[in-house]
């Protein structure tokens, strides 16, 4: 079983290197230097020789794997071609533990050469550091024999995976006989992959506790509207939808997978007992906590700090270690599950440089703005100087320009960061506002509920049976 993808690769990534060992070749005023360098930065994610072993597992068709960058350049000068993408990456990834490296390298340069043999030049590097072994193509967007350009669009997409799944037969692999439709999105695959919560899995999160506590269907419902969740039994409808607050259309609840079938649910909560279970009380634990010091002058932290570490707790990432039942969260929390990552990140730059106002905010990424355009202009200065020399010299350029490069990596990083702050700030506050609304309103049903009860329970109520 292969799997296959490509897309184009435009602009430039973090990774920068030097990519002109010989400018002669690759000078060409109609590409900038970002440009270039987007094609160089991919090329060396592909060859990685600490993915590759020693890069033994790379070839090149139509062209040489260590003049590659070069020759690319070269076709695209010859054919005068000023597009926006320099090339395409692709990969093949195969089942684990279904290849060897050399099988997958093989597979690999022969499904180049069918697809893109007589007109592209092309790269193929076989990546071994993962469980399952896969290709990586890197194909120059001009051809040399016509100066036409590929496309990456839905026709060869499909003739590229079944290109690929032709040599997976001959090679007595397995192949995907019927593919699903619509492929999960990457940001949602990962998230998935890493346990980070999503909407589906606190989706499923929260059907189980619901099913847990349930005895019937009512209970189910009951159960799901306290967390947020509506259910729709509509017996004219196939399937049963779920859908939360803030969603704008239901989700079939056998998507969720194979517990989720209306059937399933049915079996789970029916395995229910209505027996009640008395467990024998245990002596409570009391912690004691001493704390040296007085606590009069604790500062309490405001500002953009105050309103990310607030934000931060409701969210269950503070404290660390705490257990979150994000079924549980409030609707608008459940939201930015997605966006956790960010916001610790966010969280982190507020704290560490301990920003507290949006006009600290602006002077701290001003100062980031004009750190990046001196680096920039010493880097030119830099690439400028590379050209012009050789040997010792020109290692010591090189290892600046890493340094210069790595530091513009983390500039950049925090240029964004304070970015998305600016953006999501007046968001989160108008949020923490309208969960508070709700939290206290909850608080006063509660309240209302329970002097009810305490009234309708009372003893001293007069005897209605005349004392009998």
């Amino acid at each position: 079983m292969a799997v296959c993808e490509i897309w184009d690769v435009r602009g430039r990534l973090d990774h920068p290197i030097d990519y002109a060992e010989n400018p002669e070749k690759t000078a060409n005023p109609k590409y900038t230097e970002d440009d270039l360098q987007a094609m160089v930065d991919v090329m060396e994610y592909a060859t990685n020789k600490d993915k590759t072993e020693q890069r033994f597992f790379v070839t090149g068709v139509n062209c040489d794997p260590t003049t590659a960058r070069d020759e690319m350049m070269i076709t695209k000068a010859g054919w005068s071609d000023t597009s926006e993408i320099v090339c395409y990456h692709g990969f093949q990834s195969f089942k684990h533990g279904e290849v060897t490296p050399e099988q997958a390298h093989e597979v690999g340069v022969k499904l180049a050469e069918r697809m893109w043999g007589d007109r592209f030049q092309v790269i193929v590097a076989t990546h071994l550091n993962t469980d399952c072994l896969h290709n990586h193509f890197v194909v120059n967007s001009v051809s040399f024999a016509d100066g036409m350009h590929y496309h990456d669009n839905k026709a060869n997409l499909r003739l590229l995976r079944q290109r690929s799944d032709e040599l997976c037969r001959e090679y007595a692999l397995s192949v995907i006989e019927h593919p699903s439709g619509k492929k999960k999105p990457y940001a949602l695959y990962q998230a998935e992959k890493q346990g980070r919560p999503t909407r589906d899995n606190v989706a499923r999160q929260a059907v189980d506790e619901a099913i847990s506590k349930s005895f019937t269907l009512k209970d189910f419902d009951r159960q799901l509207a306290k967390m947020g969740y509506r259910i729709n039994f509509d017996p004219n409808r196939k399937y049963w939808t779920i859908i939360g607050k803030g969603w704008q259309r239901p989700k079939r609840l056998y998507k969720l997978g194979e517990e989720y079938t209306n059937d399933r649910i049915m079996e789970r909560i029916s395995e229910n007992s209505y027996a009640v279970k008395f467990q024998s009380f245990s002596e409570p634990q009391v912690k004691v906590y001493r704390v040296k010091g007085s606590l009069k002058n604790a500062r309490k932290i405001g500002g953009l700090r105050g309103l990310y570490l607030h934000y931060c707790y409701k969210l269950g990432i503070l404290p660390k270690g705490r257990k979150q039942n994000y079924a549980r969260l409030h609707y608008l929390l459940k939201d930015d599950l997605m966006k956790m990552e960010a916001i610790t990140q966010e969280t982190r730059l507020l704290c560490r440089n301990h920003i507290d106002t949006a006009e600290q905010l602006c002077s701290y990424k001003g100062s980031l703005e004009t750190e990046m355009s001196a680096l920039l202009q010493k880097r030119k200065e830099l690439y400028s100087k590379s050209r012009r020399t050789s040997g010792e010299e020109k290692e010591a350029v090189k290892a600046e320009l890493s340094d210069i490069s790595g530091r513009l990596k983390i500039i950049r990083k925090e240029v964004r960061l304070c970015e998305g702050i600016s953006a999501r700030s007046d968001t989160l506050k108008e949020k923490l506002q309208t969960i508070r609304a709700d939290e206290h309103e909850q608080q006063r049903k509660e309240l209302m509920k329970n002097e009810h009860r305490r009234r309708s329970g009372r003893t001293n109520r007069p005897n209605e049976l005349g004392g009998l």
